[in-house]
């Protein structure tokens, strides 16, 4: 566990929080009273506290709860429900006055918004706004333009139970009913997926990216997509059902009874607990997520990538390095180079943990010095070099019997594909020729040589026969294994007759 996140109070209200909605700096709060509150939130870099400022408050917004709230900022434009119909308000005046009302979405009890920003051939970008209302056991949908929206399909979907909670991913609707998920399709085909579990739970659907999407199941979460099926075989566990999730990348929140917990869906880890009881999430953007209870809101905010990182790291927790890291604001040539240290680091710790296999697979995607991974079997190495890597010697020291044979297949795999990479280059390619790569295939093709002497000595005499074993080392090696029929090979590819007849 590490510190992905901190947490500030930031409002305690008298009137009853029924729903949010957050872009940029400003939240909005929805309350059960109809009131409609909107804050500027800001904080300075490294400062836990968060300076609060309200900019309005519209008392008579609704003469009903606010069931739901969403923003387009680009347009300027907020939506609401509430008495059981959409709303548009005008954000850019500061009563909100109504837009539109949406008057066949009466009856409305949940709407989901897919924001997209399409750029056009010439370069220009768009922001195309859709809407997917539930009314009854009815999809309705919609588009924005002109001020309204307008009926983006002739007829409406029905669906078999009311939906309870509902998420749009590029074509797709995921639908939570009270028993169950399903997907519906804009081409109205539908798909069932599965139970929403024992414990009599509402559906909790969470979006994670355009084509992903986390379902909630008694205490697990599923990550799915948007053709039905899991992206993991592994579900994350939370200590207790949650209320609600939200999704900041990589990292899933989820609101339980007494707290929030933080955990990431791949590799599943328990980041965090906030010892926060809410009951509403609101994403508003990377790093930042509003929650709150009846009558308080609290600011979630990550903690810096850097230094989340470097904890990381500590931890030997590589592949959610790599994930921070690829979210940082480093220039994209630094990024690369952090990512590559990092992996690297990743490669070796699997090697010291003896997964040797996965470990030689992310030296070959690393293109790592094959020098470099040779290093980690002293044994293979010639004497002055072998003295020169004492701090490898107690790790390897521990490879014995079952390890040790394993650790010298996964490198003969690996020192294999790296040889066949270099020949694939040799035709045409003057830089085969050059002092360095000779040095590296005398590297590459005496270490097999050693390797193969320990685990399979069948296959010497064909390496030998189109080899660039160092000859020094090969002779000593194969008379220390008294190798003498290979010696013989060994002087013939290397023109040395004479020697061969002795």
């Amino acid at each position: 566990m590490h510190e992905a996140y901190e947490y500030a109070q930031l409002l305690k209200l008298t009137v009853h929080i029924e729903s949010l909605a957050a872009y940029g700096d400003h939240l909005l709060v929805g309350t059960k009273q109809g009131h409609l509150l909107m804050y500027k939130v800001t904080s300075q870099y490294g400062d836990p506290k968060h300076e609060v400022t309200l900019l309005r408050y519209s008392k008579h917004f609704s003469k009903k709860p606010i069931q739901q709230l969403a923003v387009v900022p680009e347009y300027d434009i907020l939506i609401r429900l509430s008495d059981n119909i959409i709303c548009v308000h005008d954000m850019s005046i500061i009563n909100f006055p109504t837009i539109t009302t949406v008057q066949q979405t009466k009856g409305a009890t949940l709407f989901t918004l897919d924001v997209k920003h399409p750029t056009s051939l010439t370069g220009g970008s768009s922001v195309l706004v859709r809407m997917c209302a539930v009314v009854k056991r009815r999809l309705l949908f919609f588009y924005w333009k002109n001020g309204d929206f307008h009926p983006l399909m002739q007829d409406d979907i029905t669906v078999k139970d009311v939906p309870r909670a509902l998420v749009w991913c590029n074509e797709t609707i995921c639908v939570g009913f009270k028993g169950e998920y399903s997907l519906v399709y804009l081409d109205k085909t539908q798909k069932d997926l599965f139970p929403t579990g024992t414990k009599h739970q509402e559906p909790s659907v969470t979006k994670v990216s355009e084509d992903t999407f986390v379902l909630g199941k008694d205490t697990q979460s599923v990550l799915m997509n948007t053709a039905g099926d899991a992206v993991f075989n592994l579900a994350v566990k939370w200590s207790e059902v949650p209320i609600q999730q939200a999704y900041d990348e990589p990292y899933l929140l989820a609101l339980l009874p007494e707290s929030i917990e933080v955990r990431t869906v791949e590799p599943h880890l328990l980041i965090q607990s906030l010892p926060l009881k809410a009951r509403l999430a609101c994403y508003c953007k990377q790093g930042l997520v509003y929650v709150a209870s009846t009558e308080h809101v609290w600011c979630v905010q990550s903690l810096p990538v850097t230094k989340q990182i470097h904890v990381l790291l500590e931890q030997k927790q590589f592949q959610l390095a790599v994930k921070l890291t690829n979210l940082s604001d480093d220039l994209e040539e630094e990024k690369a180079k952090n990512i590559h240290q990092i992996k690297t680091l990743y490669a070796f710790d699997l090697f010291h943990n003896k997964k040797f296999h996965v470990s030689m697979k992310e030296f070959l995607k690393l293109d790592t010095d094959p020098y470099e991974v040779i290093r980690l079997f002293p044994m293979l190495l010639p004497q002055q070099a072998r003295d020169d890597a004492k701090t490898s010697v107690k790790v390897v020291e521990l490879l014995e019997d079952m390890d040790l044979e394993s650790g010298l297949l996964a490198l003969i795999e690996y020192l294999t594909e790296v040889r066949r990479k270099i020949l694939e280059k040799k035709s045409g390619d003057k830089s085969f020729e050059s002092k360095s790569t000779q040095q590296l295939m005398q590297i590459i093709d005496t270490t097999l040589l050693k390797c193969y002497l320990q685990t399979n000595d069948a296959l010497v005499a064909p390496l030998l026969r189109r080899n660039y074993c160092h000859l020094e080392e090969t002779e000593h090696t194969l008379k220390k294994h008294h190798k003498y029929s290979e010696l013989i090979i060994l002087y013939q590819t290397k023109g040395l007759h004479h020697k061969a007849l002795e």
